[in-house]
């Protein structure tokens, strides 16, 4: 049972009981630290000062740890650590340095703080993947490392997401969401008996490469202007079908038609039996069966908006609709909300850094390996997606995420009884 003690101006208030899971969290406000610097002398990446009020901590007795509860600080408070995005992002080098300013800052009130660090080799059996070369377990249903017992601990399961984006608008496409998006083209740099196929973020606006069991969008196309939708000199997006479809012009092609709704699986599974997130996100296996199923008959119909021809977008048509929406690099195609969940303030459905070390409380000291079954290497490290629960690794350069961090804090050891001294004579013994 996970219970919740929020301290807010004097006032305790309990919530938040979940059965079966075991930790306690304590949440309460930090003291302050007099060897920190001031506010106005530090900057957020993007806005001026940071944030005013004082951190709130929570403390967790399963993991002998107390995480900062703001899951994104970065993003209102860089420690003038430079390479950090507007919503907080950053590549692993500068999470790691960002940590060591907070420690420098004596943040909180505390220099002792890390990034979450994922015991290695990784031997969690709950993990769907086994490396046998090196850096251990990986995949869904890990529970052990700091990260994936955090998303256990919120009554999570993959592919669930921690934080759901309401619908939106984002020019003409509807339900965007600022994640992943599956291409049909293979990495050729990963093996294995699972597929791994590469992707494009619409939070970082960088390509990628996962595994089939990481759970992702899909955003179909088929590749000319199906509708004849007219075009004029300066204008590159067009609605086309009455507005369920957008079509692109592209120079040199003959253009691109999307699907105007850029999450459509959250409604329409197609009856597609796979593995489908509540909020429409899949493997890749599922991804393909349902592209199909796109192009079959519906109601007497040929194919979704009776089209046949449906197909995955390449790496490059995602990046250049993304350029296309006005967006720049490590800008997220929609804002998530600022929510809190069971305390924690900020915590975005997206991947965050974790380090290699021997156990959860120590240093960042180790290395991971290369997905989904490469030896240990310096290039890469470790991380988990509180979007969909999967933990895995990723190159240490080009890759941009988030960072939570934590201090030591396990539980006090009871002293030992002092020994029993004998009775005296005739005196009944009282040593137990």
């Amino acid at each position: 049972m996970i219970r919740f003690v929020v301290v807010d101006g004097g006032r305790r208030c309990l919530g938040g009981l979940l059965a079966g899971v075991f930790m306690s969290v304590f949440v309460s406000a930090a003291p302050s630290a007099s060897a920190a610097p001031s506010a106005a002398s530090r900057v957020a990446p993007c806005e001026g000062a940071p944030k005013a009020p004082a951190p709130a901590t929570i403390d967790d007795a399963a993991l002998g740890v107390t995480w900062l509860a703001d899951a994104d600080l970065a993003a209102s408070d860089t420690f003038n650590v430079a390479g950090i995005s507007c919503d907080g992002s950053m590549e692993y080098a500068t999470a790691v340095k960002w940590a060591r300013a907070m420690n420098r800052a004596g943040y909180a009130g505390h220099s002792d703080w890390t990034l979450p660090i994922t015991p290695t080799p990784y031997s969690d059996s709950g993990c769907s993947g086994k490396n046998e070369k090196g850096g251990g377990n990986f995949g869904i249903g890990c529970t052990e490392s700091p990260l994936a017992s955090l998303y256990s601990s919120f009554g999570l399961h993959a592919p669930d997401t921690v934080v759901a984006v309401p619908d939106a608008t984002t020019g003409l496409f509807q339900d965007f969401q600022p994640y992943m998006y599956w291409t049909n083209v293979e990495s050729p740099n990963q093996s294995g008996s699972k597929t791994c196929c590469f992707s494009f973020s619409f939070n970082t606006g960088r390509d990628s490469s996962n595994t089939d069991l990481f759970s992702m969008y899909v955003l179909p196309i088929i590749p000319r202007n199906v509708f004849g939708v007219t075009t004029v000199a300066g204008t590159s997006l067009y609605p086309a079908d009455g507005g369920q479809a957008v079509y692109q012009v592209v120079p040199g092609t003959k253009g691109i038609t999307w699907l105007a709704d850029a999450d459509l699986a959250q409604k329409d599974t197609f009856n597609v039996n796979g593995s489908f997130g509540s909020d429409g996100s899949m493997t890749h296996t599922t991804a393909v069966d349902w592209v199909a199923a796109m192009n079959e008959d519906f109601n007497g119909n040929d194919g979704w908006l009776q089209q046949t021809h449906w197909t995955f977008p390449t790496q490059n048509e995602l990046a250049g609709l993304y350029q296309a929406l006005g967006l720049s690099g490590q800008e997220p195609v929609v804002p998530v909300p600022d929510t809190t969940v069971h305390g924690f303030d900020d915590i975005q459905p997206y991947l965050y850094w974790s380090c290699a070390g021997p156990s959860i409380i120590g240093s960042c000291s180790g290395v991971a390996s290369a997905p989904p079954g490469g030896p240990a290497s310096a290039a890469f490290q470790w991380n988990f997606s509180f979007g969909n629960g999967f933990q895995g690794t990723t190159r240490v350069s080009g890759g941009q995420m988030y960072a939570m961090v934590y201090y030591p804090n396990p539980a006090p050891t009871k002293p030992p009884k002092p020994p029993c001294k004998p009775p005296k004579p005739g005196a009944p013994s009282t040593c137990m």
